[in-house]
């Protein structure tokens, strides 16, 4: 992976999301000739056909951490951090259900001399 060559993904890309088109201008403004634009926009094309979809910093973090186990280099695929974006809305639906059914109980009042 190279940025001048224009196949890295930008995390800002993937947290706020980004369309195939803009995906195009943003190699543009590299160090590519036309022969090498055209090879890196059929590359775009080819791995994000839709543009990269918005998955949000929670999602990023979690792929991140998964990675860590893995190796050294990171291949980020999109498609499982938007797995990880729906896991973590789910896992936050989960928690406001249970903290809705344990009422105004919960956080049970602590202090420091306890």
């Amino acid at each position: 992976m190279s940025k001048s060559l224009g196949n890295v993904v930008d995390p800002l890309h993937i947290v706020s999301g980004i369309s195939l088109q803009e995906l195009h201008k943003t190699i543009e403004n590299g160090y590519l000739g036309e022969k090498e634009l055209d090879r890196a926009r059929a590359g775009q094309k080819k791995l994000y056909p839709n543009g990269i979809p918005e998955c949000g910093t929670d999602a990023l973090r979690f792929a991140l951490c998964s990675y860590l186990t893995q190796a050294r280099d990171l291949n980020l695929d999109v498609l499982r951090i938007e797995g990880y974006r729906k896991f973590c809305n789910k896992m936050w639906n989960a928690t406001r259900f249970c903290l809705q059914q344990l009422g105004p109980l919960y956080p049970a009042s602590l202090s420091l001399s306890d």
